[in-house]
């Protein structure tokens, strides 16, 4: 069974912020990580919801390796998982893995694990000092080989669908070192963020909507983790909010990490800045 791949002209960073409530995609999401210390490890568990029917998957996991240092992975919690699914040769220099997997069986009823199960681990050690921090996306590459985001399922006809970027839901995860975004790791989409246009020119659009009255943290940080935007809203009222994230608050065009911590709630998502 091939997993198909899908060629595309768009940029890898217009499918970073991807986000969908499809059911029928699989929930993808790494935890939140606050007070890392400089020269510890620290364990980012990749966790799924609606996994289910899967006989192939394939993604890549990116982060800043300025920041963060690759050490392993480890609970492959999959069956036929194991590390030769995992091409970890750009680990160390570039920061990012890509994972294809298939299943021993493409025939139904595939592959199901409980909803927030881990499916596979990563280990990093904290190379950045204090202040610094690293988003660990979840995402696709564009260069050779392509490796995009996709989950193959089979239905009971053993047909596939193959379900794309665009119709998973997508929380990366973030290590903050020497300070604190939010208390608690997140699961998975609890905090309903957008962001549009993204990438943008001259501004985006942030939305939220609050189930109840909170206190709202903004923390953006560049791609060297250094925090260049933080807001904190005192007792907003449950309800839609939103702002505009000027280009002139980020500084240089490149990729910024949003972090939004609404009471025990939080969302990262990634933002472009265009020339």
């Amino acid at each position: 069974m091939n997993v198909c791949i899908r060629n595309t002209f768009i940029s890898l960073w217009l499918l970073l912020g991807a986000l969908s409530l499809s059911a029928q995609g699989v929930s993808f999401y790494f935890p939140h990580i606050n007070d890392a210390s400089p020269g510890s490890n620290k364990l980012m568990p990749l966790k799924v919801v609606n996994f289910d029917s899967v006989v192939a998957l394939q993604l890549v996991v990116r982060w800043n390796p300025a920041v963060l240092k690759y050490v392993n992975i480890d609970q492959l919690n999959l069956p036929g998982l194991a590390g030769g699914d995992f091409n970890t040769n750009n680990a160390l220099d570039s920061g990012y893995v890509r994972i294809q997997w298939e299943g021993p069986t493409t025939l139904p009823p595939g592959i199901s694990v409980p909803d927030s199960s881990t499916i596979f681990r990563f280990r990093f050690n904290i190379l950045g000092q204090d202040t610094s921090s690293s988003p660990v996306w979840i995402t696709e590459l564009l260069d050779f080989p392509i490796t995009n985001l996709e989950v193959v399922k089979v239905q009971a006809d053993t047909s596939n669908v193959a379900y794309e970027v665009d119709d998973c839901t997508i929380t990366h995860g973030f290590i903050a070192v020497g300070y604190t975004v939010s208390a608690t790791e997140p699961q998975a989409n609890e905090l309903p963020v957008t962001l549009a246009p993204n990438p943008f020119l001259v501004s985006s659009q942030l939305s939220y909507f609050l189930e109840e009255t909170s206190d709202v943290q903004l923390v953006i940080s560049d791609v060297n983790g250094k925090i260049v935007h933080k807001e904190q809203f005192f007792q907003l009222q449950p309800g839609q909010h939103g702002m505009v994230i000027e280009k002139d608050r980020l500084g240089a065009p490149g990729i910024y990490a949003l972090s939004l911590r609404a009471g025990r709630k939080i969302a990262t998502r990634t933002l472009v800045v265009l020339k």
